[in-house]
């Protein structure tokens, strides 16, 4: 059973909407958590201990949890063995406001979706969502490649220093219906997102000049809401992953994996949206 199982969720025509499940002790956290998700197109059910989530796992069968660690009466690592035992392809993502919380999950040998610190970056929660391939339904948009209105297409920008990965990117993205335009660098980048305003950048992190760290800073400065997915290579996903602190909205490896690149799109241009 994975994430992306399609199982019941409520009642007949709510089947296909993904419900995502909150674990936290602090209601003002519940609350901010089920008012973002629900507004992304997702039924959210929350609980405020351990005891109360496997309530909520056994009446709902939610496809993802967000699971705080430390909570009273049954903490986040005791449910989440326990959630597992009743679904055992949920997406987890673990959430804690303790400084050491990564190490703490990875000394026990956890395997979840992700660890976040609180204060919670919610865009990077969604992004971690679409990773484990939890998605709702309105982050799907159709393909339009015989649009005849180009100005209704989604516009994406790809910028790499290496041609035929450029190349390859565009076409692809082409074929699938957005409006491409390309940039060889960090110099010619800022240049086109200035005139061409995408809705999404998908930026190489090694490149000659201007790398992608310094040029996601500079996009950040002209475009702050536009979403910025980092292209790295396996040696550099440390990298790519501490550029969600500077801005960016997601990251993804090379070689591409194409059908991840589209859940990753289908969340961030969803966001562009609201």
């Amino acid at each position: 059973m994975s994430p992306r199982t399609a199982w019941p969720s409520g009642p007949v025509g709510e089947q296909r909407v993904p419900t995502i499940l909150c674990v936290d002790d602090d209601p003002d956290v519940l609350e901010v958590l089920k008012e973002y998700f629900t507004r992304h197109g997702f039924r959210v059910v929350t609980a405020v201990n351990g005891v109360e989530a496997m309530f909520q796992v056994q009446r709902y069968l939610p496809q993802a949890v967000i699971l705080d660690l430390f909570m009273p009466r049954l903490g986040g690592l005791g449910a989440l063995d326990r959630i597992r035992r009743l679904l055992p392809g949920i997406a987890t993502i673990l959430i804690s406001g303790v400084s050491d919380a990564v190490e703490m999950v990875t000394e026990a040998g956890v395997g979840v979706a992700g660890v976040l610190p609180k204060p919670l970056n919610l865009d990077q929660l969604l992004g971690t969502l679409a990773r484990a391939g939890v998605v709702p339904p309105q982050a799907r948009p159709a393909a339009a490649p015989n649009s005849e209105a180009p100005s209704m297409r989604k516009r994406v920008l790809v910028v790499d220093d290496e041609p035929e990965t450029r190349d390859l990117l565009a076409e692809y993205l082409e074929r699938k219906g957005f409006e491409v335009l390309q940039a060889d660098g960090g110099e010619e980048a800022l240049r086109r997102v200035a005139e061409f305003r995408p809705q999404v950048v998908l930026l190489d992190i090694r490149m000659p000049g201007l790398d992608g760290v310094e040029t996601l800073r500079r996009i950040k400065a002209l475009a702050q809401e536009t979403p910025v997915i980092m292209v790295s290579g396996i040696e550099e996903i440390e990298t790519a992953r501490q550029t969600l602190a500077s801005g960016a909205s997601d990251y993804i490896a090379k070689p591409v994996d194409f059908q991840y690149l589209d859940s990753v799109l289908e969340a961030h241009l969803f966001m562009t949206q609201i």
